[in-house]
């Protein structure tokens, strides 16, 4: 699981101009600092569990929401203990096989408060399964959504934002500034791209990992969305670097006025 910090405005930060000109202008809606969180989880076959938005406001959007997410409200639109308590009932438990917790499964995330808090470790030990926290720092070696799932991810987002802002349906203010996105829209282009990453791509980051290894026979190089490859096993060298619920990341939230 691994949190992915957005913004209503998705503008790339590279374009093409004439040397020597001062100014550049880049087309967005004026949000491109106002901040979400989506949460994201998958698991080593390639499963991939719903996404949960956490918006920064008070209470929920009143839009008709799309399916196949979880939406959430919170003052600082960020993980803290509540949201990950409401995470782990609402969408870790109701994965395939995790409702009566009959096998034991390794949940693995980074080590922001929120997620190692006495609270949420016994809510993680309630659902049979062990707790492996990235130590800070190791999130690019060890996070599988950092290492091959999250860049994707926010790639076809930002198509979408780009095709929206020429192509789609704009409303404006009486003073002539566009409007930014509704939050129902906003959430299906989360829908469609999490939809659109494949199992292959989740079972590659996984492996790249070191999390599960390869068996005989399955090329790396493929991007198959018909894998069925059984996760191996975690190397020993590997889960040692599991070992750490202090070293914080340094990444803990949106500060004021995001």
């Amino acid at each position: 699981m691994d949190e992915v910090p957005l913004t209503f405005d998705i503008p790339v930060n590279r374009t093409v101009e004439k040397t020597g000109t001062s100014t550049v202008s880049v087309r967005t809606t004026g949000n491109e600092k106002s901040s979400f969180t989506v949460v994201l989880a998958c698991q080593a076959n390639g499963q991939k569990l719903p996404p949960m938005i956490i918006f920064k406001r008070k209470t929920l959007p009143k839009e008709n929401f799309p399916a196949g997410v979880v939406i959430k409200a919170s003052p600082k639109g960020w993980m803290d203990e509540e949201k990950m308590s409401e995470w782990l009932r609402e969408i870790y438990v109701k994965r395939p096989g995790g409702f009566f917790h009959t096998a034991p499964s390794l949940l693995i995330y980074d080590s922001m408060r929120a997620h190692i808090t006495d609270a949420v470790k016994k809510k993680v030990k309630q659902t049979n399964s062990e707790l492996a926290v990235i130590p800070g720092g190791l999130t690019k070696e060890l996070q599988p959504l950092d290492i091959g799932v999250n860049r994707a991810f926010k790639a076809r987002l930002r198509a979408a934002w780009e095709q929206w802002m020429t192509e789609g349906e704009h409303t404006f203010t009486k003073t002539g500034r566009q409007r930014r996105a509704t939050y129902a829209t906003i959430c299906q282009w989360i829908v469609d791209a999490w939809a659109d990453i494949s199992v292959s791509t989740v079972v590659k980051a996984f492996t790249k990992a070191g999390i599960i290894s390869e068996l005989p026979g399955n090329s790396s190089d493929t991007d198959s969305d018909n894998d069925e490859r059984e996760p191996g096993r975690l190397d020993a060298v590997v889960a040692q670097l599991f070992n750490s619920d202090t070293e914080e990341e340094e990444f803990e939230g949106f500060v004021d006025g995001e």
